[in-house]
C-alpha cells in the first residue's frame, strides 16, 4: 500500500509504502507530528505501490521539488504533485 501523511495544517508531508497492517507505521508518523492520513491506497497489486512511489519521486524531481529531509519528507507545497501521481497512477500491475 502507498500512504501519504501530513502535519495537521499540511505544512509538511511524508509518503511511503508498506505491506501488511499500516497502523504501526502510521502510528510512528503520527507520533512524529504527521497526524493526518491524506491517502492510504490499499489492495494494490504487489509491485504497484513501489512503482507508484518511484513515479512520485520522479515527478517531484522533474518539478524541481527537493526533499525537506531524507528521501520522502517534503514541504507541504509538494502535496499537489504527490496526490496527482498517486491518484492517477494505473492500479494494475505492469
Amino acid at each position: 500500500m502507498l500512504y501519504v501523511v501530513t502535519t495537521t495544517a499540511a505544512e509538511r508531508l511524508k509518503f511511503g509504502v508498506t505491506s501488511g497492517d499500516p497502523r504501526p507505521r502510521l502510528g510512528d508518523h503520527r507520533a512524529a507530528g504527521y497526524a493526518s492520513v491524506t491517502r492510504l491506497l490499499t489492495g494494490l497489486p504487489e509491485d504497484v505501490a513501489p512503482e507508484m512511489e518511484r513515479a512520485v519521486l520522479a515527478a517531484l524531481r522533474l518539478a524541481g521539488i527537493a526533499p525537506a529531509r531524507g528521501r520522502e519528507y517534503f514541504d507541504g507545497g509538494a502535496l499537489a504533485v504527490v496526490l496527482d501521481v498517486a491518484d492517477n497512477y494505473p492500479r494494475s500491475a505492469s
